[in-house]
């Protein structure tokens, strides 16, 4: 009896070991979502490929949102700017699963977001690029009324919502036409990095 339970236990691993070599990705996470063409996006970025690009070469993406989930941190400062007044700002990911909930890291960086919308708040869509790293940055669309809960003291009442390519609404859940066309402007006209 006991070496019939220690028979089945070994072919039990063996088929573990089989079923994992066929899966080798969790297969009961978010993380099956990512489509072929995002793996080739994530792998167009990867160390190796960036080390052989000229030092100060500046790449521009679009890249789709499950991709940029996986690589904006939170709680960490990133640079973003205005498409159209070249003005840079900086902010933290403090929430979002369907685009990226940011907030200003400071007062002086709340009044750099306030002076690309004119001085006040707006639910205007505007063009931007987020900096991942040295050499990549990717475009966006930012709503500048600050809305919800804040968790940063900078004069700031509440969160900004940052869209990315394929991004949605927290609220309907769909894509957003009016980010979606601001991502495309700034894919459009990068020439800021010219």
């Amino acid at each position: 009896m006991q070496r019939k339970i220690v028979v089945y236990i070994f072919i039990f691993l063996i088929s573990l070991g089989v079923f994992a070599g066929l899966f080798p990705y969790p297969v009961f996470s978010d993380y099956t979502n990512v489509t072929s063409q995002n793996m080739y996006e994530i792998n167009n970025f990867s160390e190796r490929e960036l080390s052989t690009q000229k030092e100060n070469e500046v790449k521009v993406a679009s890249l789709d949102w499950q991709v940029v989930n996986l690589l904006m941190e939170y709680n960490k400062d990133y640079k973003l700017i205005d498409q159209e007044s070249g003005i840079e700002f900086y902010v933290q990911r403090t929430g979002g699963t369907n685009h990226a909930e940011v907030e200003t890291i400071d007062n002086k960086n709340t009044l750099l977001l306030k002076e690309i919308f004119g001085g006040s708040y707006s639910w205007e869509r505007r063009a931007v690029y987020l900096q991942i790293n040295d050499n990549l940055y990717v475009c966006a669309s930012l709503s500048g009324f600050p809305h919800g809960e804040n968790q940063i003291d900078n004069g700031l009442n509440g969160h900004l919502c940052l869209h990315f390519k394929n991004s949605k609404t927290h609220s309907t859940k769909i894509i957003d036409k009016n980010h979606q066309k601001m991502i495309k402007k700034a894919q459009k006209e990068s020439s800021i990095f010219s």
